[in-house]
């Protein structure tokens, strides 16, 4: 796996996949990443309605990251 998506991890991001559709589902949404490995990343997001939600995806779907800078470490 690439450092680069072990970096990731405690990151603030939005998140698009190979098809350039949010993983939230809404660009306005941005995403914690929790945790990384080989085949898997997972995020946690509020969604519209107020809820936390956990995701995780195969990280071969990722097709850009846009990372803001701030932390959870």
């Amino acid at each position: 796996m690439s450092d680069m998506l072990l970096d990731l991890v405690g990151q603030r991001c939005s998140i698009k996949t190979e098809d350039e559709e949010y993983l939230t589902g809404s660009p306005e949404i941005c995403c914690h990443v929790v945790a990384a490995d080989d085949e898997w990343i997972k995020i946690t997001y509020v969604d519209a309605t107020g809820n936390r939600v956990a995701r995780m995806e195969r990280i071969e779907i990722i097709g850009s990251v846009l990372i803001y800078g701030d932390t959870l470490r």
